[in-house]
């Protein structure tokens, strides 16, 4: 199939695959490059230009598969996963990465097919068309699939850049996504189109830009700054749920705790399920805690298991949960995760797919019970300046769920969790981006808190203050930056983009849907069909136009 089109269209597809490969930081072993700021631009340009000539079918066809080829990259790590840990052979630990890569190819193959379809039939939304068939392609991917895979959006590629991360307080993610392929678009426009709508385009990203970094008065006097100590005990995933090596893993816990607490602390943040036993149960382990907080007196946020009746019965139910722990000793508050990592926490479909039990062990004999979803919890030692939102491991990647937690009042993110699962690969490195991408778009500041790194302070511009290295025991000590007053922009509007890129390719599909009936019409009264976009202009390039030395069209 590849051989019969000119290798014009192969290099693309090529250069799109690679680019999506370097748009994300990458690591394996001592290997590291973090360069999305230059590949983020350049994905969509050869996404575009790939696609240019094609028919949605083939469309699909040729996103999906130089989607997946990318992804498979970026998603390497999954391997490590399913086989160092989930003891998977190592051919379904490479099925596995080819399954979760073709997963978001096929989404991106979505897009290109949307965006081929929609931009020969709907002339006045040519430029916004594919930028709208990304960002829903992205969304789709929060929700479509359990509990989707919201992973590498095209936006996070900008992670680092200050600029961007001011445009996300008005946007979101899901606004950075949409202007990188609207940039990716003009370029490909004709000449008259391109210049003018480049400098449109900058225009309103330096608006964007400014109007992020507006502070909204303060009615009060700023915040006390936080002073918080987060603690990576480093315990080895193979270790974590052995019994025998269970209070060992405690002990050091409670150790780092007070490294970390040296000097004085407000809060002090353990990683997700850093207590091995049930803490409500076990009265030595909720013992040792008590006398820590009021040892050191800080406030404790513990990540552990809870386990609770179902009902009347005997039957037991789980929660990946984190324990708050006041500074007098009292185990005060608990946070159930909300949003479980299929495979990690449950299997879907076990009666189906049982043979994938063993990477759904640890936490939990059985599956993990959701709780009833985000929220704020206030700690009176800390004050509501600093009421906490915490997101566990996974939640941390859904931007409408952390975005429920700071509308409830919170005002300090809180992520912890355990990131041993990934050895010395890509994931750390892109799941911190990501968190910080939360903090950006709200303007809070983050205490990050994984079991062997990376953990991180991270300012309420979404900038990186401090973080440990990876596989490292370490005391992380430092004063949290004051977050934004009143919110932003982000949090107050939501994900404006996403619903104005959903009516962008409704309004579209409507127009071709009415044009069909109208030359329907036509033909029935015995007239000539007007072809679609008659009118126009030659000036209005398509996608779809024939390519010099392409032969017949796809």
């Amino acid at each position: 199939m590849l051989a019969a089109v000119p290798l014009p269209r192969a290099a693309m597809a090529a250069a799109f695959s690679l680019s999506i490969a370097l748009a994300f930081p990458f690591r394996a072993a001592e290997v590291r490059f973090d360069v999305g700021w230059v590949a983020g631009w350049v994905v969509p340009v050869f996404f575009v230009g790939m696609l240019r000539g094609l028919q949605p079918r083939r469309a699909f066809r040729w996103a999906t598969v130089a989607g997946t080829l990318g992804y498979a990259v970026v998603l390497y790590w999954i391997y490590v996963v399913a086989y160092v840990h989930g003891h998977a052979p190592p051919p379904v630990a490479v099925l596995a990465v080819i399954a979760l890569a073709l997963y978001v190819g096929v989404h991106v193959g979505l897009a290109g097919a949307a965006a081929a379809w929609a931009w020969e039939r709907s002339t006045p939304w040519r430029l916004l068309v594919v930028p709208s068939a990304w960002v829903v392609a992205e969304h789709l991917r929060t929700f479509d699939l359990w509990s989707g895979f919201p992973w590498a959006f095209l936006g996070y590629a900008l992670h680092d850049l200050t600029p961007a991360r001011a445009v996300a307080r008005v946007t979101g993610v899901y606004g950075l996504s949409f202007l990188l392929v609207l940039a990716g678009v003009l370029v490909w426009a004709p000449r008259r189109t391109r210049f003018g709508g480049l400098a449109g385009l900058a225009v309103v990203v330096l608006a964007m830009a400014v109007a992020g970094s507006v502070r909204p008065p303060q009615a009060e006097a700023p915040p006390r700054s936080l002073r918080v100590g987060i603690v990576q005990a480093n315990i080895p995933q193979e270790l974590k749920w052995d019994p025998e090596h269970a209070r060992e893993a405690f002990e050091a816990h409670l150790a780092v705790s007070r490294e970390a607490a040296e000097g004085g602390v407000d809060l002090i943040v353990w990683p997700e399920a850093s207590v091995p036993v049930f803490l409500e149960v076990e009265a030595n382990y909720q013992r040792a805690v008590s006398e820590l907080a009021r040892e050191i007196g800080a406030a404790l946020v513990i990540g552990g298991v809870a386990v609770e009746r179902a009902g009347r019965g005997r039957d037991l139910r789980f929660h990946n949960s984190v324990f708050l722990v006041t500074p007098d000793g009292r185990l005060a508050n608990r946070y159930d995760k909300s949003r479980l990592v299929p495979f990690g926490e449950y299997v879907p479909f076990r009666t189906l797919l049982g043979f994938l039990s063993g990477l759904a062990t640890g936490i939990a004999s059985g599956d993990v019970t959701p709780g009833p979803g985000p929220r704020a919890i206030e700690v009176e030692s800390l004050g509501p300046d600093h009421a906490l939102a915490p997101l566990i491991c996974y939640e941390v990647i859904y931007p409408d769920l952390v975005r429920k937690a700071v509308r409830a009042e919170a005002r300090v993110l809180v992520n912890v969790t355990n990131d041993a699962w990934y050895g010395r690969t890509s994931a750390p490195h892109q799941f911190l981006a990501i968190a910080t991408m939360r903090s950006a778009e709200h303007g809070l500041p983050m205490v990050r808190a994984a079991n062997t790194g990376i953990s991180a302070i991270v300012d309420g511009e979404g900038a990186v203050v401090s973080a440990t290295p990876i596989f490292e025991r370490r005391a992380l000590r430092g004063s949290l930056p004051r977050g934004r007053g009143g919110g932003t922009p982000y949090t107050r509007f939501g994900d404006w983009v996403v619903w104005a890129s959903w009516g962008i390719l409704a309004a579209a599909g409507g127009q071709a849907l009415v044009g069909r009936v109208q030359r329907r019409g036509s033909r029935h009264r015995g007239s000539a069909p007007r072809s679609p976009g008659a009118g126009s202009g030659a000036a209005e390039a398509s996608l779809t136009s024939k390519e010099s030395g392409s032969g017949s069209k796809s």
